[in-house]
C-alpha cells in the first residue's frame, strides 16, 4: 500500500467507481484497477490545454471520452468535466490538476458529486504544495 492510497480513498465517495492519482510525469501514485495503464501521453494531454480536446476527446486507457466543460480555472470547481463514450457507459468523469499531480474519478451518478470529491482533494494538495 502506497502512502497515496489514503488520498485515493478520499476520492472514493459512494458514486465513484474508479479513481486515480498520477504524477504529471505519468507515474502512477495510486489507482483503482479501471484506471491502471494510462499512458504518459494521455496524462500530459489531460493536464494540458482543453482546446484540442474539443476536436479530439481524451482517452483514459482504452476509454474514449468527450469534453463537456473545462472548469479547472473556476475556484469553485477545479474540474475538467468529461463523459465516456456510449460504448463505455456514458459515465461522468472529473479530472483535477495540482502542481504535481492529476486526479481522475469516474462515477455512476451526477458529475456534481465527482466535482466535490476532486475539488476537496485538489484544494488540499495544492495548499500543501502538491
Amino acid at each position: 500500500m502506497s502512502s497515496w492510497d489514503q488520498y485515493l480513498d478520499r476520492l472514493k465517495v459512494p458514486s465513484v467507481t474508479e479513481a486515480a492519482i498520477y504524477g504529471l510525469d505519468g507515474n502512477v501514485w495510486a489507482t483503482t484497477k479501471g484506471l491502471e495503464g494510462l499512458t504518459v501521453e494521455q496524462i500530459k494531454y489531460l493536464a494540458g490545454s482543453s482546446e484540442p480536446m474539443s476536436m479530439s476527446g481524451p482517452k483514459l486507457g482504452n476509454m474514449k471520452c468527450m469534453l463537456l466543460k473545462d472548469d479547472r480555472s473556476n475556484p469553485m470547481s477545479l474540474c475538467l468535466h468529461l463523459r465516456t463514450s456510449q460504448a463505455d457507459g456514458k459515465l461522468p468523469v472529473c479530472v483535477g490538476k495540482t502542481h504535481k499531480a492529476l486526479l481522475i474519478v469516474i462515477g455512476s451518478a451526477s458529475g456534481g458529486q465527482l466535482t466535490d470529491a476532486i475539488y476537496k482533494l485538489v484544494t488540499y494538495l495544492k495548499n500543501n504544495n502538491y
